[in-house]
């Protein structure tokens, strides 16, 4: 059976407000990545967009890097879900409680769920499921437990953690396993918490990926959103875009790719 074929725009690790408390009057670094990658979706015409956590740097950012970041969202005019990080975690003192962004943004959906939940993105033959993160516990698994597939053609994955690769370090908190991405079944899973753009494996017939940071905080390149081809077919062809004016594209055979198992 033939699917709808859309278009979506994958970011994370954005961390708005990473400068609030240093800058004085400054321009904002992340602000002006985030407008960047705001305007690359209305260039090339996304029919959603996908932020995978570390939205927000911390829950102190400034009331006007809420609004700003509220007021992208909508001038985007696709439907837009987060699944917080980390940094932007939702629960006691959340810096999704601050603000209600959707009555800005109200092509904004932000999952809240602590043992995961699925949205339907609005108008299209789309679900998006993910775990939010409450705190920072490093027993966090984000995609234990995933349900099975849903009714709607595109299956989606969002999720803010560390994929445990053969040389991963098994210190870091937030573990991503191939195996449970492999049972979730996801059509594409949307990977943020690593500022570099890798593919990693999420076994036949899954896609996953980190888009990495619009504007790198700890020393990495960032600098690219992906977009995210979901082709009548099925198949998930992924594109990395610079966000520097000029620069050419990476197509999806020229990503790199880390496998799990």
């Amino acid at each position: 059976m033939r699917r709808p074929r859309l278009r979506a725009l994958h970011t994370s690790d954005v961390h708005l407000g990473a400068s609030d408390a240093s800058r004085g009057e400054a321009p904002d670094p992340q602000a002006a990545a985030f407008t960047r990658v705001i305007d690359l979706g209305i260039e090339h015409e996304v029919d959603f967009m996908l932020i995978a956590g570390d939205f927000f740097d911390n829950a102190r950012v400034r009331q006007e890097t809420l609004e700003f970041a509220a007021h992208e969202i909508a001038r985007l005019e696709r439907p837009a879900v987060i699944g917080p990080g980390n940094h932007d975690h939702v629960g006691p003192r959340s810096v999704y409680d601050r603000l209600d962004l959707t009555s800005i943004a109200q092509n904004l959906q932000i999952l809240r769920g602590p043992d995961g939940e699925t949205v339907a993105v609005d108008g299209l033959e789309v679900e998006v499921w993910g775990r939010a993160h409450t705190e920072m516990l490093p027993t966090f698994f984000p995609f234990e437990g995933a349900p099975p597939r849903g009714d709607a053609s595109w299956q989606v994955g969002i999720g803010h953690g560390h994929y445990i690769h053969p040389q991963a370090l098994l210190h870091h908190s937030f573990h991503i396993l191939e195996e449970q991405l492999i049972a979730a079944a996801r059509d594409y899973v949307a990977l943020g918490h690593w500022e570099q753009m890798t593919r990693v494996s999420a076994g036949e017939g899954g896609s996953a990926a980190y888009s990495g940071a619009p504007e790198g905080l700890g020393g990495h390149s960032g600098g690219q959103v992906l977009l995210v081809d979901l082709m009548e077919d099925g198949e998930v062809r992924l594109t990395a875009v610079p966000l520097a004016p000029g620069a050419a594209p990476i197509p999806h055979d020229e990503l790199p790719l880390l496998r799990g198992l």
